[in-house]
């Protein structure tokens, strides 16, 4: 059987994607300063940080975690839990559900002689059984009616499905891989937690693609009909409002193939060829199948 040359996951993809979109981005409104009218970054700026971020995701470089990256994945994990009717099998993870929170921190000051100046004190508190999860150091805790709703529109899914299948490209055969949020007969989903949504978001995205491409060339699936992004957009998680609450939003999208492997062959392609360009800068091999 012949190697892949190179092995390529979809959210290298979606970095890249965001590389090569920077011009684009330095002319969008949310690059412009209020006050002044001028761009917050040049174009320049903007393409040398995405190009940056996506040379240390394929060197997996270390990196301090990120709340908000971290409440995603507890939620993931734990509509999952809930899915399969098991408990976390993730050693960094804990997840429970508790009765209720409340958590008083006091704080103050006092002058040279010891007397108080001031004295304050942050009340967390929810009053009501939640799903608390942490990790990296990370406290959250969950409204159960939202985790249980969301793990019902998926009852009866095949979770986190590993899948890959490879891709003859103008540079070599190419292995697409990772893992598949959700599966429901002929339909596709990736569960997406984020704090602010406007439709479309997820357009340039490349699970759609690369997910049902695989399932159906590696023979798991016979047909898939669509995709869909189910984004929940999460609020609390705040001292004032500890517990995490949502909104759902649905992106869905049509798969065709056939159009779908045209786009993905001429995306690795012009992937391939940054990558080639900038092989002196990836220490980690194995981009290039290489251990």
């Amino acid at each position: 059987m012949k190697q892949p040359k190179y092995r390529i996951y979809p959210s290298l993809l979606d970095k890249f994607q965001k590389f090569i979109d920077s011009d684009i981005e330095a002319e969008s409104f949310m690059n412009i300063d209020r006050e002044t009218g001028e761009q917050k970054y040049t174009a320049d700026e903007i393409s040398d940080r995405h190009e940056q971020e996506l040379i240390d995701a394929i060197n997996r470089v270390p990196k301090q975690p990120i709340e908000a990256a971290d409440k995603g994945t507890c939620f993931n994990e734990i509509v999952d839990c809930i899915i399969e009717n098991r408990k976390t099998s993730r050693d960094d993870m804990k997840i429970q559900t508790v009765n209720g929170y409340d958590k008083v921190d006091s704080f103050g000051a006092c002058d040279e002689t010891g007397k108080p100046i001031f004295y304050d004190e942050d009340h967390e508190y929810i009053n009501q059984p939640c799903i608390y999860a942490t990790i990296n150091g990370f406290d959250f805790f969950f409204d159960i009616s939202l985790c249980k709703s969301i793990a019902k529109y998926f009852r009866g899914s095949v979770c986190q499905h590993y899948c890959n299948a490879t891709i003859d490209t103008a540079y070599g055969l190419v292995e697409l891989y990772g893992y598949a949020d959700e599966i429901v007969k002929d339909k596709v989903f990736d569960i997406k937690t984020t704090s602010s949504y406007d439709f479309g978001k997820f357009e340039k995205s490349w699970q759609k693609d690369v997910y049902p491409y695989c399932l159906i060339e590696s023979g798991d699936c016979t047909s898939i009909r669509e995709f869909e992004y189910t984004v929940v957009k999460l609020k609390g998680g705040t001292k004032r409002m500890p517990l995490i609450t949502g909104d759902v939003y649905k992106e869905v999208y049509t798969y065709n193939h056939e159009q779908s492997t045209i786009r993905l062959r001429q995306m690795l392609e012009r992937f391939i060829e940054w990558l080639e360009s900038n092989r002196d800068k990836i220490t980690d091999k194995k981009i290039f199948n290489e251990l």
